[in-house]
């Protein structure tokens, strides 16, 4: 037995970003994920989600959880970096070099993202990401109407991989990108972490005080689930390995 999902994980900036570059270049497909704390525990209980990042996604590693995950499981270190400040460099790349892109997720006003991108003609189309089930036909099509290069995909784990996953069947595009959040950010809808927070892992604590109702589950109890699911995973791994 090897360290599975831990073996596949991406640790470098520099390797994404070599990945993206070479996908573009060549018109071949790819998919990009991130997996953080709260993705392994989603990644531990749901077998559709697990496939689709064993099988279909380039997935890089992301927080101080995954990191501690790194280091006991496999004695592999990695110097962290922010998946927020990566994404911004994608977009810079996007807009520099003047690719095609399209935004899926969250709930933005279409005439300010216009402003935003300073009218871009690498920003091809928004939708959404609160369209129902019925209604995701006429989203494919509105995409696949725009002829993005480039879809980015912010709808949180693990419904942004399901979809991303379902595009990449229907849109002719290279990259498939999922962000999570990254957009509030982006967009300054909401306000990012403060660096210090950031620089010492432990940003949960801040996002706990600002949002307890909607993330005391995912932390208070996902961290605790989180660290016994990587002992367990570290015991099998010695028991079979």
């Amino acid at each position: 037995m090897t360290g599975a999902i831990f073996d596949k994980l991406i640790v470098t900036e520099k390797e994404i970003l070599s990945q993206i570059d070479s996908h573009l270049k060549n018109r071949q497909k790819l998919l990009i994920t991130y997996l953080n704390q709260h993705c392994f525990n989603i990644y531990s209980s749901n077998k559709n989600y697990k496939n689709l990042i064993d099988n279909k996604f380039l997935v890089y590693a992301d927080g101080a959880g995954i990191k501690f995950a790194l280091r006991f499981i496999m004695g592999k270190k990695y110097i962290r970096f922010n998946a927020t400040d990566l994404n911004e460099k994608i977009m810079e790349i996007l807009l520099k070099r003047k690719i095609n892109f399209f935004i899926l997720g969250g709930n933005f006003n279409q005439k300010e993202l216009i402003t935003k991108f300073n009218r871009s003609e690498s920003f091809v189309g928004y939708n959404n990401g609160f369209f129902l089930d019925n209604e995701f036909e006429n989203v494919i099509e509105k995409i696949r109407t725009a002829k993005p290069d480039v879809i980015i995909i912010g709808m949180g784990v693990p419904k942004q991989e399901i979809v991303a996953e379902k595009l990449s069947i229907s849109i002719n595009a290279s990259l498939f990108i999922c962000v999570g959040n990254f957009f509030e950010f982006y967009f300054g809808t909401t306000k990012r972490i403060p660096v210090h927070f950031r620089n010492k892992g432990i940003e949960w604590i801040y996002r706990l005080f600002h949002e307890p109702k909607r993330l005391w589950k995912r932390y208070l109890i996902g961290i605790p689930l989180f660290i016994l699911r990587v002992i367990r995973f570290k015991l099998t791994l010695n028991k079979f390995g």
